[in-house]
């Protein structure tokens, strides 16, 4: 695609770059008591989408955190749509920026699975948790009105044309899954047999069975947003990939993490890894200490030097002393997504006209969505200040 076709879509980003929120605002939203966090919060690019959702300031009741949460979403699904309708003549690209909206329907229909297990265990009382670890929020909701409202799914569904959301009046997660129309539902399919067998052996039910399904989702649609960018040029082809197989490596990186932490086996370990990436190949022999290590830290210490991917062990050795003071793997996520989001403001270095300026700012945009409805959230139910700003991607 040439500088030229770039110029509509490159203009229409380049006059949003200044809304982005920098550090110093995100911490005045943070710092901010009640209703000044809601005015600060209106007098940003947001405050369209946050009076059609009937969020005001100074209105007294306290932070509505679902409310901001679906004006959010709504204002980032806008911005990959006017990208992605402002390069309408180039084919290839725009399949590039389709799956990558993609990715938000992949987290609704995570969000259904995550529900119909959470239903299956209060129904049976096995107490069983169905968390993966993957950091994104869920609904749980009775109905289908209340678990849509609890997902606070990203508003997708009329570009894509497929109903997710009516899958909360499923019964089961195998309903869910009977119900769905493709590609999911022939790649929940194939997996499904696997992933009722393996949460069995394990004696962990839901939770391990919608792990390995949502494995399977993930699997789906990095290869196809990976196909996707192999139609571009070579040029164009180096900057995306360097951009999404920064965030594959990443992916890989806290599964690995995830899987030390809670005692998984190598050879099922192997099993979630996504098999693309750009600086870290978990199948290279010069991984093999680090994926067999018995602990977090022995797992860190053992990643190779001198290779393309020392900067990821650079990165994650510089937060292990915070995982050793609070045994959490949050100190390594958020040290590997600030080198993340570094990648992706040197790409962005200059405004070059060319895909990774609307690439960067979208991942820069779905970003500062998560951190808000974090702060949101957290609001809501009066966290310390110092507190959120732990949990924060910055």
């Amino acid at each position: 695609m040439s500088v030229s076709k770039y110029a509509y879509s490159y203009a229409r980003v380049r006059a949003r770059m200044s809304g982005l929120l920098d550090e110093r605002r995100l911490r005045e939203l943070v710092d901010a008591r009640g209703e000044d966090f809601l005015a600060l919060l209106m007098n940003t690019t947001y405050k369209e989408k946050l009076t059609n959702a009937g969020v005001a300031a100074g209105v007294s009741g306290g932070v509505d955190a679902r409310r901001i949460e679906r004006a959010l979403k709504e204002e980032l699904v806008g911005q990959y749509l006017m990208v992605i309708k402002s390069i309408e003549g180039a084919r290839a690209a725009r399949a590039v920026f389709e799956e990558l909206l993609r990715r938000l329907e992949v987290k609704n229909l995570k969000a259904v699975l995550r529900a119909k297990a959470a239903a299956e265990v209060v129904g049976t009382g096995t107490g069983e948790e169905t968390g993966t670890g993957t950091g994104e929020g869920t609904g749980t909701g009775t109905g289908a009105e209340e678990g849509v409202e609890g997902a606070m799914f990203f508003p997708v569904e009329d570009f894509f044309g497929r109903r997710i959301s009516r899958l909360f009046e499923a019964d089961s997660v195998e309903s869910v899954v009977k119900e769905l129309e493709e590609p999911y539902r022939r790649v929940l399919e194939a997996a499904l047999p696997a992933a009722v067998l393996q949460g069995k052996a394990k004696g962990e039910g839901s939770g391990r069975r919608v792990l390995a399904l949502e494995n399977a989702l993930d699997a789906e649609i990095s290869g196809s947003v990976w196909e996707k960018t192999g139609r571009l040029n070579a040029k164009e082809k180096g900057i995306v990939r360097r951009i999404v197989g920064t965030e594959f490596d990443i992916v890989n990186l806290m599964i690995l993490l995830r899987c030390k932490s809670e005692g998984v086996e190598e050879r099922e370990m192997r099993r979630y890894f996504l098999p693309y990436w750009y600086a870290f190949d978990f199948g290279a022999d010069a991984m093999q200490d680090s994926v067999s290590a018995e602990s977090v830290s022995a797992s860190v210490q053992a990643m190779p030097a001198g290779s393309a991917g020392s900067a990821y062990k650079e990165v994650l050795s510089g937060a292990l002393a915070a995982y050793e003071a609070e045994k959490t793997l949050f100190p390594f996520e958020n040290a590997l997504w600030k080198h993340f989001f570094a990648t992706v403001k040197n790409t962005l270095r200059g405004y070059p006209i060319n895909i990774g300026t609307a690439i960067g700012f979208l991942y820069l945009k779905e970003a500062e969505v998560r951190n808000l409805c974090t702060i949101a959230v957290c609001k809501e139910n009066e966290l310390p200040a110092e507190e959120t700003m732990k949990i924060l991607l910055t």
